[in-house]
């Protein structure tokens, strides 16, 4: 039942062009005898597209994939996931929509929280995403192998946080014996130069000492005074 207003309703309405599109969902229950639809129609093998309105009375659409609904630009990333992991939701018995949706979609949210680069991703991030998969596995989706990706994540995520600290603590390190280094060059400049004003002084005495040697050495050679030099 639908109330006229609401079918005619300028915004939210169901009018499109004059025309109102009715879809019906048809569960077979029992398949008897061979279904009679023509090879070349294309809408065979096709999941069904499901027409609704969201809370701003905006038509959108969803596919089914394996009885979940999703958004078309969702659906072959969805098929994706259930050709490699077929047995995933062969426990989850929830036949409400709305909770098979809300499964899907944070099924789709971890896998999208793992791709992120180490960077993007905080520890906070992994600890929600922890979260995530307990939700899974208690609404009985099998996630192991999500599991076992959120574990790699997380190693190594460590190791990140681990090489950030010790890059921290040799960069304090660095900082350190570049300011020794830095203090004992200073100090040697310093010798340098008392080394280098030292070494003037040795050879300023050395010359002063040969001068002196040569005065007494022609002292020496100098003949004794005589009886009458002394008269």
């Amino acid at each position: 039942m639908l109330l006229l207003s609401e079918l005619n309703a300028n915004e939210g309405g169901f009018l499109v062009n004059n025309e109102v599109k009715i879809v019906v969902e048809v569960d077979v229950l029992q398949v008897i005898g061979k279904l009679d639809v023509y090879e070349e129609s294309p809408e065979v093998n096709q999941p069904l597209n499901r027409i609704k309105l969201n809370g701003n009375g905006v038509v959108t659409s969803s596919v089914d994939v394996n009885g979940f609904q999703v958004l078309p630009s969702q659906a072959e990333f969805v098929k994706r996931i259930f050709e490699k992991h077929p047995e995933m939701a062969l426990k989850f018995r929830a036949k409400n929509q709305h909770l098979k949706t809300s499964c899907i979609n944070v099924l789709l949210s971890l896998i999208k929280t793992l791709c992120q680069s180490l960077q993007d991703i905080s520890i906070d991030d992994l600890g929600q995403a922890e979260q995530a998969i307990t939700y899974l596995n208690n609404s009985g989706f099998k996630v192991d192998w999500l599991e076992c990706k959120l574990v790699e994540v997380k190693e190594k995520k460590m190791e990140e946080q681990i090489g950030k600290t010790r890059m921290q603590e040799l960069k304090k390190d660095l900082k350190v014996f570049k300011k020794k280094f830095s203090d004992i060059e200073a100090l040697m400049e310093k010798e340098k130069e008392e080394l280098k004003d030292l070494k003037q002084k040795c050879s300023d005495t050395e010359a002063l000492l040969e001068k002196e040697k040569t005065k007494v050495l022609a002292a020496a050679r100098t003949p004794p005074l005589t009886l009458n030099d002394v008269v």
